[in-house]
């Protein structure tokens, strides 16, 4: 990679990781102190990177952490924290979790998380596939293959001891 490029990518993650850490706090105060430029953002959980993103306007994709059905980390936390839970009921991109699970995911988020932004005009993209190569974040799922994550549970021929037809083309 070219020094200048590699020196720039550098200073961004130094002012992004040793930068200002902000505790989540699910208020519209908290909201309006990001930065409605694009950027890069990086969460921590007790202490550890374990999420990066890259977007078009920070102040409105950290709002879309409000909102189960807007971003896939608190999905994902939901999913995972909530699993094993009485009356569990996944969230999805068009699902909410109920209420209950709502405020307590957002106790969670609020107690355990902490935030990072940084402007950046040019190279978004490039920093966020660094920082991903870098700290190996837990709940950044983008890049890996859904057979990676979760192996099959079941063959072919389980599914077509069932379904005759199953996976046969049309």
């Amino acid at each position: 990679m070219d020094d200048k490029i590699e020196n720039y990518l550098v200073k961004l993650e130094r002012s992004l990781i040793d930068g200002d850490w902000k505790l989540f706090e699910f208020s519209k105060t908290w909201l309006q102190s990001f930065d409605t430029a694009a950027g890069v953002y990086v969460i921590r959980e007790e202490g550890k990177i374990c999420y990066v993103g890259e977007t078009g306007s920070l102040r409105k994709r950290i709002q879309d952490l409000f909102d189960t059905r807007n971003h896939s980390l608190r999905r994902t936390i939901g999913n995972k924290r909530f699993l094993d839970v009485k009356g569990y009921e996944a969230g999805t991109a068009s699902k909410k979790f109920t209420q209950e699970f709502e405020g307590e995911l957002n106790q969670i988020l609020e107690y355990n998380f902490e935030i990072s932004t940084i402007v950046v005009k040019i190279g978004r993209k490039e920093l966020e596939e660094r920082l991903i190569e870098k700290y190996q974040p837990v709940y950044n799922s983008r890049g890996k293959r859904k057979s990676e994550e979760k192996p099959k549970t079941y063959s072919l021929d389980d599914k077509r001891a069932v379904h005759k037809n199953a996976y046969s083309p049309w």
